[in-house]
């Protein structure tokens, strides 16, 4: 997890955590015949969070993924900001990973590539990949698709996309550039100019995961709208795979996990 106000977290974000915490032993169960397996957080964020409804500590997705160091052969985490990278080296850690676990400081699309070429592409590699903004790039869902990877994305449509389509006024340049590496393609600015407001978050949506299934992920989930406390609605959860069991998993899964976290 990328994101959070200082060292805290709202229950939109505990949603995601208790899906990864379901379907990461449910994943490993499945590809426990694999000689070899793998686990990425592309926007790492703090090893611990803090509720900042009970004020309770929370495991983060990092701390989440160190309880099963056992069973990858390694772990790969990205983080932004040295003070979070530096707080993940500590709980690797107490862990006592320190061989098993690699933390990288900066961009995750600008270090994808060099992790990915440290796994075989047959190898069963499970990707997190939680920005808080428009931070994923395309090229980087491209890359992964090439590995035998299953992937859990956040997809960032009314918090940050959506803020980037006026309704009324022309689009800023720096707007259209990001929306163009989000999408991998100029095929939303049609949407965005030709459809009606009230059908453009769906039309978006419909986009990004056509073109998802177009790299390969033949198994898509999507999540209900996740919503802020006060309403206000911020982001779809996407899991894609390649494989049917992988997609049966997801099922259980989903129906199992909160409201906010039922198909559509």
């Amino acid at each position: 997890m990328a994101y959070g106000e200082k060292d805290f977290i709202g229950r939109w974000s505990l949603g995601k955590l208790a899906f990864l915490e379901r379907y990461l032993p449910a994943y490993l169960r499945a590809t426990k015949p694999a000689l070899h397996r793998y686990y990425i957080d592309g926007f790492a964020g703090r090893g611990k969070w803090i509720d900042k409804s009970t004020g309770k500590s929370v495991d983060g997705s990092a701390a989440i993924a160190l309880q099963h160091i056992d069973k990858f052969t390694h772990l790969y985490f990205i983080e932004y900001e040295d003070e979070r990278a530096e707080n993940l080296r500590s709980l690797i850690s107490s862990y006592g990973a320190t061989q098993k676990a690699t933390v990288y400081v900066g961009d995750c699309n600008e270090y994808l590539p060099l992790i990915m070429r440290r796994i075989h592409y047959k190898a069963p590699t499970f990707v997190f990949l939680d920005p808080s903004s428009d931070q994923l790039q395309w090229k980087s869902i491209e890359l992964l698709s090439k590995w035998k990877t299953e992937l859990f994305i956040l997809f960032p449509l009314n918090m940050t996309l959506i803020r980037y389509l006026p309704r009324r006024g022309a689009q800023e340049k720096w707007a259209t550039e990001r929306l163009d590496k989000v999408f991998g393609t100029r095929e939303w600015e049609n949407i965005y100019k030709n459809k009606d407001r009230l059908y453009l978050t769906s039309e978006l949506l419909n986009l990004y995961t056509s073109r998802l299934k177009n790299l390969g992920y033949d198994h898509i989930n999507i999540s209900d709208i996740f919503k802020s406390d006060t309403g206000q609605s911020l982001y779809y959860m996407i899991w894609v795979g390649k494989h049917p069991v992988g997609k049966k998993i997801m099922d259980t899964i989903f129906e199992k996990q909160s409201p906010q976290l039922k198909l559509f």
